[in-house]
């Protein structure tokens, strides 16, 4: 492709005028608009608790409401991580059909979310609590309370 002084030359030999003046209208209507967020995209979303000292996620399915909870660790010995997902717990499981989504609190020291029905203004508070097995040994599992409003 060649440059002019008025515009880019194409291969045909058409000169397109005011291609940079359109691109930067672009570019700018692209900044204005919302950075995208977990809302929308997929059929999940996905959030982090605020505490600095919680290395984890969670993700709810937007229509059923189940939960989940993922985090990284390193085993000892091991120059490679590991995502560690935790078992289901009391009400972790899916709800009634709804349009659900999480969000993290502001208060620092927190390791939970709030799940909440968006059609419903329902909201359970899910975190992870280590449970005792049938073999007496703990179990890392997610636990929502009953929801509530």
């Amino acid at each position: 492709m060649q440059m002019v002084r008025q515009g880019v030359r194409s291969r045909g030999g058409r000169v397109v005028r005011g291609a940079g003046v359109a691109l930067a209208v672009v570019g700018f209507a692209l900044a204005a608009l919302p950075a995208a967020s977990a809302q929308t995209f997929g059929a999940f979303d996905f959030v982090a608790p605020p505490s600095a000292e919680a290395n984890r996620v969670y993700g709810v399915n937007r229509k059923t409401g189940e939960l989940s909870a993922c985090q990284f660790e390193r085993p000892a010995g091991s120059s490679v991580g590991v995502t560690r997902c935790f078992a289901l717990g009391e009400g972790a499981g899916a709800q009634k059909a709804g349009r659900y989504g999480l969000l993290a609190t502001h208060y620092a020291g927190e390791t939970g979310v709030f799940r909440v029905n968006y059609e419903t203004g329902e909201m359970s508070i899910c975190y992870v609590r280590d449970l005792p097995r049938a073999d007496g040994k703990l179990e890392p599992t997610v636990l929502c309370t009953p929801q509530g409003r």
